[in-house]
């Protein structure tokens, strides 16, 4: 009987552990219609000696809007129009100079599918320059639902005639906690990979080749399903050639860049 009794507890105590929620599911979700606005800054520090020693930087502040167009089974297409607030260059071009918009169509996870218009020009018309880093501010989320310290790897790849890159990024769910406005996911990611970009500058074309690293940290709001906030610094080392055509030897040099962002979701007053 005794044994029956202890068989029995540890069966119950077995069932216990089975059904307890030691899992979280993370996955963005999309409302039709819905629209989340962000305050994004974005830091830059450059340096390069390229037939000659320079440096710059800029500071500039956005305001970020991401609107839901439409949602299937597999995708969502979501617009974003960034509207510059502050702009602050030092010897640095900056990309806030005026307002962009572009749309896309993005995966469950985050991932970008297809870059699908940008200011209104539909993607096919448009040059692969200015097609290749356009993307998400989202961080990658797991494909599967994960335990605390689990990672998971993400890869994105841009393969076009102008522009090579892969990154591969590894998240780690670093912790949950909740607050007055629901439960939240603190993430952490880092990444790396290649970078080949062919372009045209005023000394004429130009060829970078290197690679970049990011470090990167998130709060996702689990039951919301969207990006709190986000931090990420990127560094990227590049050898540089450029040909400025006819009989002139090409000019070679480097080029360091170190990107700093940060994302802060903007809590609207509700409409009457």
């Amino acid at each position: 009987m005794k044994r029956c009794r202890a068989l029995a507890l540890l069966m119950l105590v077995a069932a216990m552990t089975a059904c307890r929620p030691d899992t979280v599911e993370l996955a963005y979700r999309y409302a039709p219609e819905a629209s989340i606005t962000y305050e994004m800054r974005a830091h830059a520090v450059a340096s390069w000696d390229i037939g000659g020693p320079g440096e710059g930087s800029y500071d500039v502040t956005f305001e970020v809007t991401e609107t839901v167009e439409s949602t299937d089974a597999q995708s969502v297409v979501v617009s974003v129009v960034m509207v510059p607030l502050e702009v602050d260059e030092r010897g640095l071009p900056s990309p806030g100079s005026r307002e962009r918009s572009f749309a896309l169509r993005i995966g469950p996870n985050g991932e970008v599918f297809e870059v699908l218009e940008v200011d209104g020009v539909p993607a096919e018309a448009l040059d692969p320059d200015e097609l290749a880093f356009i993307g998400t501010y989202r961080p990658p989320l797991p494909p599967h639902p994960v335990r605390l310290r689990d990672t998971w790897r993400a890869q994105q790849q841009v393969d076009l005639e102008s522009v090579f890159q892969q990154v591969v990024t590894t998240g780690q769910l670093q912790g949950l906690r909740r607050d007055a406005e629901g439960k939240i996911a603190e993430v952490d990611y880092s990444g790396e990979g290649p970078l080949v970009w062919m372009t045209t500058l005023p000394q004429g074309e130009a060829e970078l080749t290197g690679s970049a690293v990011t470090s990167s940290e998130a709060e996702v709001d689990i039951d919301g399903g969207f990006l709190r906030s986000a931090a990420s610094s990127t560094t990227g080392d590049f050898d540089v050639r450029v040909d400025p055509g006819g009989e002139r030897a090409p000019i070679v040099g480097t080029l360091r860049l170190d990107l700093e962002l940060s994302l802060e979701k903007i809590d609207r007053p509700a409409s009457d």
